[in-house]
């Protein structure tokens, strides 16, 4: 994590933009704030080459989703990381939320400190997932398919890696094996859960109590 990290918040609500920038700006670590009110300004700016070393965004925006904003982070910026900051506890949302690639979750009811918090973990390279996202995650643990509890002693310490939010190189390195090899058991790990991406993997594997990550109090 760099001394300072940069910050960039993508939602449509003046006063709260400003209302995060001086909450945000009194955390220890965090250099600039970036507001934008829209997807569009906000790739833009992604794209200009300005440094952003955390992505902020609400779910619902003017002229598309939070989602989609944070996939295009992912593929074209995929060492930014991304955080969902919104008041939209719908389960379809939660099952968005999980199958994007988010680094973490907050939503508008938590606390400044938990909110702080939260920034810093993730800026850092941790996951973060506030309280409220942990009980209705818990709601669809019932879909989780069984198999996913099967795991070969190879496939389960790739996972936890996975869940210290280490990336295929650098777990092949630790385990002493290539990189393909690891992504194959990544596979196999996504198709016993059920899973699209890393994100809905570990937080499927949490909810089984199958990993352990940075979560809110």
């Amino acid at each position: 994590m760099p001394e300072q990290y940069s910050i960039l918040i993508c939602d449509d609500h003046a006063i709260l933009l400003e209302g995060l920038k001086v909450c945000l700006q009194r955390t220890p670590g965090v250099g600039n704030v970036l507001l934008c009110t829209t997807m569009q300004n906000a790739m833009q700016l992604l794209d200009s080459g300005c440094h952003v070393d955390l992505c902020i965004v609400d779910l619902d925006l003017p002229d598309g989703s939070g989602i989609a904003l944070i996939e295009h982070v992912k593929r074209v910026l995929p060492e930014v990381r991304t955080m969902v900051y919104t008041s939209h506890e719908e389960i379809w949302n939660i099952n968005a939320i999980m199958r994007s690639e988010a680094d973490g979750v907050v939503f508008k009811s938590c606390g400044v400190e938990e909110l702080q918090m939260a920034v810093t973990n993730i800026a850092r390279g941790d996951n973060y997932f506030c309280k409220r996202f942990q009980q209705l995650v818990r709601h669809i643990e019932m879909h989780i398919p069984d198999s996913c509890g099967h795991l070969t002693t190879t496939e389960q310490n790739v996972l936890q890696q996975l869940a210290r939010g280490l990336r295929a190189n650098e777990i092949a390195r630790i385990l002493n094996v290539s990189v393909n090899t690891i992504n194959t058991h990544k596979a196999h790990l996504l198709s016993k859960f059920n899973a699209t991406n890393t994100t809905e993997l570990i937080i499927k594997a949490f909810v089984k109590g199958m990993v352990e990550f940075k979560l809110g109090q």
